[in-house]
């Protein structure tokens, strides 16, 4: 975006954070059984990523220029991750079921945030 990058990570466990490109940070470390479901189901999206390319072993790269998406795993063995302009990773059979359950998580976790500002983290 323009104006800024958003961050959204999900954990095994459910847990969630979200920082938005104005640098507020939303974290759901109990978060309810629906968001955690979400979690949960994009980290198994993501695993079938992972599970076909390998680790970054390049020296980092800037942030993704406008128009691109980029996808990033945090794994025990090192960074993965795909970039691309996002229509061309929504089209993508890999990326897709990524792309879709991360958009679904983001708009659950920031309707909680909005109804329930007492489950974020500091600085939200």
């Amino acid at each position: 975006m323009s104006d800024g990058l958003d961050t959204l990570a999900a954990y095994a466990d459910g847990r969630v954070r979200y920082i938005n490109r104005s640098g507020k940070l939303g974290m759901l470390e109990a978060a309810p059984e629906y968001i955690a479901s979400m979690a949960r189901e994009l980290v198994t999206s993501s695993q079938v990523v992972v599970d076909r390319i390998g680790p970054w072993t390049d020296p980092r790269l800037p942030a993704p220029r406008q128009g691109n998406a980029r996808l990033t795993f945090l794994v025990s063995d090192g960074l993965y991750f795909g970039e691309g302009p996002f229509e061309a990773l929504l089209a993508d059979p890999l990326s897709r079921p990524v792309l879709n359950a991360a958009t679904r998580l983001l708009k659950a976790v920031v309707e909680s945030i909005v109804r329930e500002p007492s489950t974020t983290g500091p600085g939200a």
